[in-house]
């Protein structure tokens, strides 16, 4: 599509624009067009919104010289394994020529609404009248008494903050004597809530230069224009969090990684896009039975969080939380996946410390149910056994004896207790 070649054109071309299959297979877009119109048409390739299919009237140029009015819709494709777009151009010479020959306004704008099912208008510069189609009603909202013919209903319906832009735009182009004019803006609905459009304007001059009509199409772009702000917004965020976020396609293969993914694993885009994530991040301790879970669940497009084991480039592992979203289209079909991974290495780290210090909690207060317990229970009674008054020597000797052994004991019990909080406050 960059070269802006012919890869392919249908007969009605042929016999439109007098040039063979062979001498269109090697032609591009500029041999159809005036020479100096080709600055102009270079900018709006450069500007080409993918989701807007309508391109604008254009001059064409036939293989004789002579040029004529085309009305240009485009959708991209792929052909025979390129990038490229698909053009219908309808022959509008005569109904444009007829529409800038004509005298009644009402004619005008009459021949440009069968040109096109878009909102249409038609601007009368000078007397600053404007003639609508039925865009104001089945567009927006508004019905048609309600719907001015004048520049000024337009500017009250304009988003302020887009309205002086807009204007701007307009007073450069006149001044400028370009014919053509675009923007985009948000523009009033008859509920009071906002819509964005594509306004595209051909612009007329007299013998003096100066713009006397001012011929138009607006379309409802708004859906198309928020989906790619709310993708905007959500590349921004992706490439600055800290988690790593992959995108999938529908196949389970790479598309994309952020900068937060590179920082966690240590792969670049280039290194990991086409294959499988198991493929790169998965390592010797890795589940095999969470990794079957994880295509078992992906295979049926559910949504679903799972902790797994990776490992970096380098090899060092690291356990993740990831989130996983199937992206489905407006017809049902899986397009693809959203995986967003959390680091939770240290989280699960620290848990198991916490378990290890319960673990040793519970050790200590079995110690001290039973095992000192039992030397102390001893060294109590042997004390009660004690005969001072008798003076018997020889039991009291024996009783001695065994006194030592239940302090040994008991010694040894407690060395154990201070080494178990010794090994709770070293973790």
């Amino acid at each position: 599509m960059g070269s802006l070649r012919f890869l392919a054109v249908n007969d009605a071309a042929v016999q439109k624009y007098g040039y063979s299959h062979e001498e269109f297979a090697r032609m591009s877009l500029l041999d159809i067009r005036d020479p100096s119109t080709i600055p102009e048409m270079m900018d709006d390739v450069k500007r080409t919104d993918t989701a807007v299919s309508y391109r604008g009237i254009w001059q064409h140029r036939r293989r004789n010289g002579e040029t004529f009015y085309v009305e240009l819709h485009s959708r991209p494709t792929l052909f025979r394994g390129k990038q490229a777009r698909i053009v219908m151009a309808l022959d509008i010479d005569a109904e444009v020529r007829q529409m800038i020959e004509a005298r009644d306004i009402s004619s005008r704008y009459d021949l440009l609404a069968q040109v096109t099912p878009d909102y249409v208008y038609y601007y009368d510069i000078k007397q600053n009248r404007i003639a609508r189609n039925h865009g104001p009603v089945t567009l927006f909202g508004y019905h048609d008494e309600e719907v001015g013919d004048n520049l000024e209903w337009w500017k009250d319906r304009v988003h302020p903050e887009d309205l002086s832009r807009v204007l701007q735009l307009f007073n450069i182009t006149c001044t400028l004597c370009k014919d053509r004019m675009e923007a985009h803006y948000r523009f009033r609905c008859a509920d009071g809530h906002y819509k964005y459009v594509y306004d595209r304007g051909y612009i007329i001059y007299n013998e003096l230069r100066q713009p006397i009509r001012m011929i138009g199409v607006m379309q409802d772009v708004d859906e198309s224009t928020r989906q790619k702000q709310e993708i905007e917004m959500l590349s921004l965020v992706a490439s600055h969090t800290a988690n790593s976020v992959i995108i999938l396609n529908a196949a389970g293969r790479i598309e994309w990684v952020n900068e937060g993914f590179r920082i966690m694993t240590g792969f670049v885009q280039e290194e990991a896009a086409g294959k499988l994530v198991k493929d790169i991040l998965s390592g010797p301790a890795t589940d095999p039975q969470t990794i079957l879970r994880i295509e078992e669940k992906m295979a049926r497009a559910s949504a679903f969080d799972i902790e797994v084991l990776n490992y970096k480039k380098n090899g060092t592992p690291y356990w993740v939380k990831s989130d996983v979203t199937p992206v489905i289209d407006a017809n049902g079909e899986l397009q693809q996946y959203i995986l967003i991974q959390t680091d939770i290495t240290e989280r699960l780290m620290f848990m198991q410390r916490l378990q290890d210090n319960n673990d040793t909690l519970h050790e200590i207060a079995r110690i001290n149910s039973h095992e000192i317990r039992k030397p102390v229970s001893s060294i109590l009674g042997i004390m009660s056994m004690f005969d001072l008054d008798k003076n018997e020597t020889a039991l009291n000797h024996r009783l001695l004896t065994m006194l030592r052994e239940c302090s040994t004991e008991l010694d040894a019990t407690l060395h154990k207790i201070q080494d178990k909080l010794r090994q709770t406050n070293n973790s």
